[in-house]
């Protein structure tokens, strides 16, 4: 019997023995990446969550504490130690288990968001219920996978910060969303990332390597004794443990359809996508205009404006001031 197979809630979780990590970790990913290989899914930010997602049922009584992730597509590994792996084997499908938290699959799953940036919201939201009940529990938000990019995130922050709730945020830090991320806040970006937490008010520890069990377990415990918002700054790499995600520079092996495991290949050619289509009508239209005609339309950009990131048949010309949109 492996290890996997004796886990079917979170208390299965913590009565493992520290030498038993690294191994269910292994059996977690192997699990991940037969399972999108079958179903098509969410497969690279799955692989860089597996030890967080240990460390974070190990420090946490879930569902006493409310754990709630963002992106939901980095849950796969908190499905397969919640009671879902016969599921799980049909992931995606009718009678299998979702690609996101589902409440009706399971009683850890406390919301069901599929995309980015709502978890310090609802996390805000948990603990002023918490409190107004005189619970003593914690909250957790795990926010990560560009998540952190979208406006409603900062919202949250500052309504945590402003107000002093006691909410623990878990900054799972890959770097990316589907690409790398440009912001000064990754741990390569540059930025005085503690000093911009502190400056919201919310405490800071980290960063943390997001692939070491026993790093990451000592810091949520620490974390759990803070009164105040805290923030614990972890680093994961996309994609962790399987080479073809790990070698896919563009994406990590982010989303796919189903593949040779061997490989990292897909089964069958990726249809064109709709983002595909439109890339495509846009290119010809812009063939379709005469040079001079381009030329003659042109505005001239204001000085703050981006150059285009990508050469055009338009070109940066098109480029139009704000006031001229209006």
């Amino acid at each position: 019997m492996s290890i996997l197979d004796r886990i079917s809630e979170p208390a299965d979780v913590r009565s493992l023995a520290p030498c038993e990590l690294d191994d269910v970790a292994g059996e977690l990913r192997a699990a991940i990446i037969d399972s999108v290989a079958e179903n098509g899914g969410h497969l690279g930010s799955n692989l860089g969550t597996v030890e967080l997602t240990l460390a974070l049922h190990r420090a946490f009584d879930s569902p006493h504490d409310a754990v709630v992730w963002d992106t939901g597509h980095q849950t796969y590994a908190h499905k397969l130690v919640t009671g879902r792996q016969d599921a799980f084997a049909r992931l995606r499908r009718a009678d299998g288990a979702s690609g996101y938290p589902a409440r009706d699959e399971s009683e850890h799953d406390l919301v069901e968001n599929s995309h980015a940036s709502t978890s310090l919201s609802y996390a805000y939201g948990l603990a002023v219920a918490r409190d107004l009940a005189h619970e003593r529990r914690h909250v957790v938000a795990v926010i990560g996978d560009g998540a952190l990019t979208g406006g409603m995130a900062y919202e949250g922050l500052n309504n945590l910060g402003h107000s002093g709730r006691r909410v623990i945020v878990v900054l799972n830090d890959n770097g990316r969303s589907y690409a790398p991320t440009v912001s000064r806040l990754t741990a390569g970006g540059g930025g005085d990332t503690c000093a911009f937490f502190a400056a919201l008010g919310l405490h800071y520890l980290g960063p943390v390597d997001g692939h070491d069990v026993a790093a990451l377990e000592r810091a949520l415990v620490d974390a759990r004794g803070y009164e105040d918002p805290v923030v614990v700054h972890v680093i994961t790499r996309k994609g962790c443990g399987y080479q073809p995600a790990e070698d896919d520079e563009e994406k990590c092996l982010h989303d796919v359809t189903p593949f040779d495991p061997a490989t990292g290949c897909a089964r069958t050619p990726r249809a064109p996508s709709y983002t595909d289509a439109f890339a495509a009508a846009l290119t010809e239209l812009g063939r379709a205009i005469p040079s001079s005609s381009r030329s003659r339309r042109r505005c001239r950009p204001p000085p703050a404006s981006p150059p285009s990131r990508r050469s055009s048949p338009i070109g940066a010309s098109t480029w139009a001031s704000p006031s001229s949109t209006r």
